[in-house]
């Protein structure tokens, strides 16, 4: 019995870097990853920063700005759903500035490239009012208001709070 114990002790020593040794390569082999605010995820367009304070927290909020080669006047600002970025927009954003439009594709703090603040109120009204902030700091005043799933919701509160500067509100799958 006692030779079977230090067999039993060297077996689980050896054990224990193989099993160390089989999950690094297993993580090594499940792909990227990616920082808090996706570093490392590439997007379709050039990524911005919107840095701005909020609820006495500084912030930093993500944006594509995509304009088109043959302007027609307009813009539109495109509000992604839940567990969805800006960069879903891609094809959307594709068919939109063919068309004339300027893009404005914000990740909403709180999601993807955005900061993440654990102790922020992340009310429509407040989401609404930081987006409005954005635009106003890029010169868009008169937008078409676009949002996806809750991004819709979003969308429909930013039209109350900001109507003279809604030129038209889309809801895609509220």
């Amino acid at each position: 019995m006692l030779k079977v114990r230090p067999l039993l002790l060297a077996a689980i020593a050896l054990s224990v870097p193989l099993a160390q040794a089989a999950h690094a390569a297993q993580t090594a082999d499940s792909g990227p990853a990616y920082g808090p605010q996706l570093e490392g995820f590439d997007y379709p367009y050039p990524v911005q920063q919107y840095r701005f304070s909020s609820q006495g927290q500084p912030l930093e909020m993500a944006y594509m700005d995509v304009k088109p080669e043959k302007p027609n006047g307009r813009a539109v600002v495109l509000l992604h759903g839940k567990n969805f970025c800006a960069a879903t927009w891609q094809e959307s954003i594709q068919q939109l500035t063919a068309a004339g439009y300027r893009v404005i594709a914000p990740d909403q703090i709180g999601f993807c490239k955005s900061t993440k603040p654990p102790h922020y109120q992340y009310s429509f009204q407040q989401l609404a009012r930081n987006t409005h902030d954005l635009l106003a700091s890029i010169g868009v005043h008169d937008v078409t208001v676009m949002g996806h799933s809750t991004g819709g919701m979003l969308a429909m509160r930013y039209a109350l709070m900001y109507p003279k500067e809604t030129a038209q509100l889309v809801l895609v799958n509220p």
